[in-house]
């Protein structure tokens, strides 16, 4: 099992996304950034083979308190990060 408080997640602006390199390629979130100052979360991606060890879950946490922190507000088009959300109701007054 990988150890995913340990994964060194990088934060791609030019192109929208954040990810981390795991077996299989780059696990990603993409986004697209608004004018009005919130993040569309558009997509939620993990290579197969690094599936069911919680890094998208890692990489939504992270993303949410990036947001958080330089007071972004989200729209969770991503329906993994709505769900995230939903089970993670101390995100949802970043929602819009």
């Amino acid at each position: 099992m990988l150890a995913t408080t340990n994964l060194n997640i990088a934060h791609d602006a030019e192109n929208h996304l954040f990810f981390v390199k795991v077996k299989g390629g780059n696990a990603e979130i993409s986004y697209e950034k608004h004018a009005d100052n919130y993040l569309d979360l558009t997509h939620t991606y993990v290579p197969e083979a690094s599936r069911g060890f919680g890094i998208a879950s890692t990489l939504a946490e992270y993303v949410l308190n990036f947001a958080a922190q330089n007071q972004y507000k989200v729209k969770p088009s991503c329906p993994f990060i709505r769900d995230f959300i939903n089970k993670n109701p101390d995100y949802q007054p970043l929602v819009i």
